[in-house]
């Protein structure tokens, strides 16, 4: 029995030991981590200001077109390049549209 004991005890302290030298390199593989991390949110934070810009600007030609602009902000902001060119379609079929109006 009390070898079995001994042999508990010698495995306890020997896994400890294992854990005390392997404590550096969780570490470091804790701050490659939070370096990772922090790299992915800077990145989201400028993809989120370019969909934001997206959606401003489908907005405001929104609103300088009669449209309406939370829909469209929302286009902008989720569909971005997609909204843009269907934008700028509608905006040389409006163009073309006044240039008729205005003809005799």
């Amino acid at each position: 029995m009390k070898r079995i004991y001994l042999l508990l005890m010698f495995a306890v302290l020997l896994n400890g030991s294992a854990f005390a030298q392997s404590e550096p390199q969780r570490v470091n593989q804790f701050e490659h981590r939070v370096s990772t991390l922090e790299q992915k949110i800077r990145q989201v934070g400028d993809q989120g200001l370019a969909l934001f810009l997206f959606g401003a600007f489908c907005a405001l030609w929104a609103q300088n077109s009669g449209r309406n602009s939370w829909l469209w902000f929302f286009l902008g902001l989720f569909f971005s390049v997609i909204t843009v060119l269907v934008l700028l379609e509608k905006n040389a079929g409006d163009i073309d549209r006044r240039a008729e109006a205005r003809r005799p």
